[in-house]
């Protein structure tokens, strides 16, 4: 009875310490940083995902004979470079492959050596290939998987190879130069293909699990099972994919997230399908309720995708409770159907889901209903569209200055993140631009590891750039702003 409550005050006191050297609060001690945006997906549960995201990108480099000039050492610059995204390519499918949530994270921290606290956020893409949540029979079967990826193959390999005489024996002399670009070319083609059949057999498996629940409760169990081991239980604090089709999200959210929980906080995802004003996440129009209710009440963190690139629905059309943003202004929808014009892998396809379903005004709306809600709007709304609202901060139909309209709003607790970043010319004309200093305390540090992987020949060498980019800004973006938009879960 004597020994219980002292143990009790020792383990408080140590628990106290350890958070005060965590965050960087003992003089003399090395500051934590945070990656509040980041992904430990791998093959186990989100390999059909993986390879339409690497599908998507794929398509985006299409017309790669146009794009070269006819000279031949422009032709073999622009074959430098092709080989330089297969190998690209072929690693982040290396890194996808790998055994589980845990060796994901053992790869990043190679580059982050033990600094860096991480909030991987979950993906609930389940409903991503019907237009609702009843609609299972829609969802495609592995072997379509394959067939598309064979179709988005040859597509893209054919838009290299054609007439590239630098691929074509005969055409040209015999040279050292020439061989070796040509077996550089054909190795990484087949080091491309081979990590693409590991990923379409991990789809095929997959496909064989009954239920729309295949790959969920595979990504909940193995971040279950980080949390519970003493290697990751502080490093990783994980938030919830609540996306309002799935039958139980609700009630799981409320048991699962918070302070001292499996989840520290929310992601939402609204391009997959669904309103940002759903109401299970906005509650009935006119009362508080739903996600935002709780989240607001208990200090949860919500980061949100926010800009025009990235996943969306492959449905061409999806039922909707909430409103969207349809020619240039809200609407409220109850349980109608919006009918896309492009397909996801169209190159207006993400756009014009995320433009319908997830406009910065949407989430306007929401923090003017829950205005103590802490929010992250991720991505700043994506490197192009933050350097034209640099450009043109007085444009308000520019996307980021939408955002950044949010974040000077002191009525609101409005983030950004500036995950997924390789414009680095962006963010130097950013930290020197007048509004910075008005907008720092709201900007926070994220990687969007693994899905940078497809973007970014060096993720060493990303994460290098930003520190010396910002210096010691890093330490408010990356340390004293993530602090304060976790305070009430860590």
């Amino acid at each position: 009875m004597f020994l219980s409550p002292l143990l009790h005050k020792l383990y408080r006191i140590s628990r106290t310490l350890y958070k005060t050297i965590r965050n960087g609060r003992t003089n003399g001690m090395t500051t934590m940083y945070y990656d509040i945006h980041n992904h430990l997906f791998n093959k186990n549960f989100l390999a059909r995902e993986l390879l339409y995201r690497l599908m998507k990108e794929m398509r985006n480099q299409l017309g790669f004979r146009e794009r070269l000039s006819r000279g031949e050492s422009d032709q073999l610059r622009g074959l430098k470079g092709m080989i330089r995204k297969l190998r690209r390519y072929s690693h982040a499918m290396s890194v996808f492959c790998r055994k589980n949530s845990a060796a994901i994270f053992d790869e990043l921290d190679k580059t982050y050596k033990g600094e860096f606290i991480l909030t991987p956020l979950t993906f609930d893409l389940t409903w991503c290939f019907a237009p609702t949540a009843d609609r299972e029979a829609a969802l495609l079967p592995g072997e379509a998987t394959a067939r598309d990826f064979r179709r988005e193959a040859d597509r893209f390999f054919g838009s290299v190879e054609s007439g590239n005489r630098l691929l074509t024996p005969g055409e040209l002399p015999e040279s050292e130069e020439g061989a070796l670009w040509r077996g550089k070319y054909l190795r990484e083609k087949e080091r491309f293909l081979e990590n693409a059949g590991k990923l379409l057999d991990a789809d095929r498996q997959l496909s064989r699990v009954p239920g729309a629940f295949r790959g969920w409760e595979e990504q909940i169990r193995q971040l279950a099972a980080m949390k519970e081991d003493p290697r990751y239980r502080e490093r990783v604090f994980p938030f919830l994919a609540v996306d309002p089709r799935r039958p139980g999200i609700y009630d799981y959210a409320l048991a699962h997230v918070g302070r001292g929980k499996l989840f520290a906080g929310i992601k939402l995802y609204c391009p997959n399908g669904y309103s940002p004003t759903d109401p299970l996440l906005y509650g009935p129009k006119e009362e508080r309720g739903g996600i935002y209710a709780f989240c607001e009440d208990h200090g949860i963190p919500v980061t949100t995708h926010n800009s025009l690139g990235g996943f969306a629905t492959f449905a061409k059309s999806v039922v909707i409770t909430g409103d969207i943003w349809k020619d240039g202004k809200l609407r409220y929808l109850d349980q109608e159907s919006v009918r896309f014009r492009d397909s996801f892998l169209g190159s207006e396809g993400v756009h014009e889901r995320a433009m319908t379903l997830n406009h910065p005004l949407l989430w306007q709306k929401v923090i003017a209903k829950y205005p103590r809600l802490r929010l992250n709007l991720a991505h700043f709304g994506g490197g192009t569209e933050l350097g034209n609202a640099l450009t043109h901060p007085g444009d308000p139909s520019l996307w980021s200055n939408r955002i950044i309209a949010l974040l000077q709003d002191p009525r609101y607790q409005v983030y950004t993140d500036l995950s997924c970043f390789t414009e680095f010319r962006v963010l130097r004309k950013l930290i020197t631009h007048p509004l910075y200093s008005g907008i720092r305390h709201r900007i926070l540090f994220g990687s969007d590891y693994t899905l940078l992987l497809l973007f970014e020949d060096n993720f060493n060498g990303n994460i290098r750039k930003f520190r010396t980019l910002f210096g010691e800004e890093f330490r408010v973006i990356a340390g004293d702003n993530p602090r304060e938009f976790l305070k009430h879960v860590l």
